[in-house]
């Protein structure tokens, strides 16, 4: 019997160990937000029974058994952008906002390569399965996973940007896709189409050289002369995870590498902290939710802008629930509480909450689509104005600009959302975007391990992202069908001419025998 037992326990094991695999996770980036992304996922494979590492600069608490966590730094110091800081024209902002994202990523690029045990692993090569790679301003992860020769997966907590379309083998049309930096939708008209068209190639080019040169120019030091283009390491990832899903910024062909996990992040609601409650319960008419990131300070808000949010708010029968990080406002009116942090989604997630004023980051656009929640969009920097636009297409937002956020045009924003098919549109969109064969956390780990079994399937990757533009747009093909069009029209030209001028010879040689008849006709008669 006891022996029996043993091999039970034997077998079972080797069961869990056949389907555990050596995971490693590369996140260089300091942006809190995109690690509460990614967070969840790596708890729950090693949950699973994967063995994980983790390199980021955030330690996971309560981490389970399997899990270890590479820290590249105990200094997560964040000063904030400031309102001041917000550019209104496009054209400026698109190309700015880029070069100081590529900064960042450089930035986090020195402080991944520079780590010990990191160059403790290039130097040993330790064996994974699989790698998890960040990619949204800077390819170094990625080109730090194709040194240690293993699959690896591209992870961009953010939607997918313009630089990412010509790695994916994407066609960018400036008439049907949209950018994640620019708030045009997918309907822009002319002047939009001119602009998105003009920025797409500027942004790309800002990339290159602000992102791929220079990173590529550090990287020699670590990882050798041979290193590939980093464009070339990010087009053959085996899979690339984004933070969206089509129901809402779908409409662009991708190939069938791209997977969408928007949601990953999500997890149960919590008991709300009582005066909060409180404070919802006892509203008669609903609560708007006010919530404008992290990213950008609340003090810096400019005095006449706060006069005209407050003005607003003092004119509502509705109460506000504000996030304020700054010092304490006086002379609040009775319906209006701030604090310095709310629980965001388990405010959204309460009935009583019937609008959201948002700056349209990544993480709170999910949270609205998550619950059904109209959203009033003051977009201020990066990929929020996509996600903005995203949104008003979906039919559950409207979008306020910030250099026009004034107390009329807020009223009518606000007006405009509680309306009731505003509410029945957002618990619409919400249900598509829930209805999906699997959790996007249940997504992750299957492809994941789909990439782990079959040692990074190639088979997923489309053949355009690896072609030179010429191919793409097939114009080597158009050359050759245009050459032979034109000989072949030559040639019949040539054909024609020369049946013409044998009409015209036969023609001319009947005129004039007919004419010699005639003549010799008169003389005879003469």
């Amino acid at each position: 019997m006891a022996k029996s037992v043993v091999l039970v326990y034997y077998f079972v094991a080797q069961i869990l160990a056949a389907q555990s695999y050596k995971i490693l996770g590369i996140f260089p980036s300091l942006d809190r937000n995109n690690y509460l992304t990614y967070r969840g996922l790596f708890r729950e494979l090693a949950n699973r029974n994967h063995d994980v590492t983790l390199i980021s600069h955030f330690l996971l608490p309560d981490a389970p058994a399997g899990y270890r966590d590479v820290q590249l730094s105990d200094k997560h110091v964040f000063k904030g952008l400031s309102f001041e800081s917000v550019i209104v024209n496009d054209i400026s902002r698109v190309p700015f906002e880029t070069l100081v994202s590529t900064k960042a990523g450089n930035d986090d690029c020195k402080t991944l390569m520079n780590n010990h045990e990191v160059i403790h692993m290039i130097r040993n090569r330790p064996r994974y399965d699989v790698i998890i790679a960040e990619s949204y301003n800077s390819d170094c992860a990625l080109a730090l996973a194709a040194n240690l020769s293993t699959p690896y997966i591209a992870f961009n907590p953010q939607p997918l940007h313009p630089w990412h379309y010509n790695r994916l083998g994407i066609n960018f049309n400036s008439a049907y896709i949209s950018q994640s930096l620019l708030p045009y939708g997918k309907q822009p008209w002319f002047f939009d189409r001119v602009k998105s068209f003009i920025l797409y190639y500027i942004t790309n080019w800002v990339y290159y050289i602000g992102s791929q040169v220079t990173d590529h120019v550090y990287l020699y030091k670590y990882l050798g002369d041979n290193l590939e283009t980093l464009e070339s390491i990010a087009s053959n990832a085996s899979v690339v995870f984004v933070n969206t899903h089509k129901s809402v910024f779908g409409g662009v062909v991708r190939p069938d590498n791209v997977v969408d996990i928007g949601g990953i992040h999500i997890r149960p609601p919590k008991v709300i902290p009582t005066e909060i409650e409180r404070f919802i319960n006892e509203a008669e008419h609903g609560v708007i939710y006010v919530n404008l990131g992290t990213t950008v300070k609340d003090s810096t808000l400019p005095v006449d802008k706060l006069n005209e949010l407050v003005s607003t708010f003092r004119r509502l029968p509705l109460r506000v629930l504000w996030k304020w990080d700054g010092a304490n406002l006086e002379n609040l009116p009775r319906n209006i509480m701030t604090m310095k942090w709310l629980p965001q989604y388990d405010i959204l997630k309460h009935e009583n909450v019937k609008a959201f004023i948002s700056h349209a980051g990544i993480l709170s656009t999910i949270e609205a689509l998550d619950v059904g929640i109209p959203v009033i969009a003051i977009p201020l920097f990066g990929d929020q104005y996509g996600n903005a636009a995203s949104l008003v297409d979906a039919g559950m937002a409207t979008i306020l600009t910030y250099d026009n956020l004034r107390k009329e045009l807020l009223l009518d924003a606000i007006n405009e959302v509680l309306d009731p098919t505003w509410q029945q549109r957002a618990k619409l969109v919400s249900r598509m975007w829930h209805d999906r064969p699997m959790s996007p956390l249940e997504s992750a780990i299957y492809w994941i391990e789909y990439v782990a079994r079959y040692n990074g399937p190639p088979n997923l990757i489309a053949p355009s992202a690896s072609i030179p533009w010429y191919l793409q747009h097939q114009l080597d093909v158009l050359a050759f069908v245009g050459l032979v069009s034109y000989i072949l029209l030559y040639v019949l030209y040539k054909i024609l001419s020369v049946c013409c001028c044998c009409c015209c010879r036969t023609e001319a040689l009947t005129e004039e025998t007919l004419s010699q008849e005639r003549r010799q006709k008169v003389v005879k008669f003469e």
